[in-house]
């Protein structure tokens, strides 16, 4: 039996975003790798989509390994498939033959969070790996600190956090301006 008419709440959510993903980098540019697959999938998480997995912070922002041992389950039931013309060095993750069975048999549940998935897909996908990694770090930096001062900590202490994970990676002005858009969009609350 396949791994897709077995598959899970999550497999079924990655395979969305993939489709997604597809179908806006046909009208904004872009392409679901590695890093956009992983940063899309973090910040669903932060807007509360319900997900098993649990995110650590590495080399490029915020990871979870159990995301890509998913997806090379996907792309071996022919889930999701990697389209790069170089897969050792990137990849772009697109629908396979068997997504939309397996999007079929979660319909109900992805319904419900279709929304937030096309809006996060959206808005994350034309971005350029390091603008992910920028964005997600600091919004990783946010949520560390509040999770331990247990109230909304101070943009300045944030990115002071946030210097002790990339370095002078960053321009501060480009810190600044992230925190600034991230706050607007209400993610640091």
């Amino acid at each position: 039996m396949s791994l897709f008419l077995t598959g899970t709440w999550e497999h079924a959510l990655l395979a969305m975003i993939a489709k997604e993903a597809t179908r806006v980098s046909r009208e904004q540019g872009g392409y679901l790798g590695r890093t956009a697959m992983q940063k899309v999938v973090y910040f669903l998480q932060v807007l509360d989509v319900p997900m098993r997995y649990r995110f650590e912070l590495f080399h490029y922002g915020p990871f979870c390994q159990n995301i890509l041992g998913d997806l090379e389950w996907l792309m071996a039931d022919e889930v999701i498939s990697d389209s790069s013309p170089n897969p050792e060095k990137y990849s772009k993750y697109t629908p396979g033959p068997a997504c939309s069975e397996l999007l079929a048999k979660h319909a109900a549940t992805l319904k419900e969070y279709e929304d937030t998935v096309k809006s996060t897909v959206k808005a994350l996908l034309p971005l350029r790996p390091d603008h992910l990694e920028l964005i997600a770090t600091l919004d990783y930096a946010f949520r560390e600190m509040k999770a331990t001062v247990g109230k909304k900590p101070p943009k300045k202490k944030v990115i002071a956090r946030f210097r002790e994970f990339k370095g002078e990676k960053f321009k501060e002005k480009e810190i600044a301006e992230t925190y600034d858009r991230l706050e607007a969009a209400g993610l640091l609350s």
